[in-house]
C-alpha cells in the first residue's frame, strides 16, 4: 500500500515493477499506515485468519514470503 504520496507515483512504482496483478491501495495521508502500526516502507504486514497482526519491517526475500503466507494458509 503506497502511503503518504501522490496516486503518480505510485503507478509508475507498480508499473517499474511489474506489479499489476496484484490490488493497490493509496494511504495518502498515512491514516491506514498508522492503523497497523507502519512508520516507513518496506513493511509487510500479515493477518492471520484470527484476526491477529504481524507487522514486518524490511524487505522479504521471495522465499520469506513464501513461508509467511504458506504458515497463514495453513492457520
Amino acid at each position: 500500500m503506497a502511503g503518504r504520496d501522490d496516486t503518480k507515483p505510485m503507478r509508475e512504482f507498480v508499473a517499474r515493477h511489474g506489479l499489476e496483478g496484484i490490488p493497490h491501495a493509496v494511504d495518502d495521508d498515512g491514516s491506514l499506515w498508522a492503523g497497523f502500526g507502519v512508520r516507513g516502507q518496506p513493511a509487510w504486514v500479515f493477518i492471520a485468519p484470527d484476526g491477529t497482526k504481524e507487522v514486518v519491517f524490511g524487505a522479504l526475500s521471495e522465499a520469506q514470503l513464501t513461508q509467511r503466507l504458506d504458515a497463514l494458509a495453513d492457520a
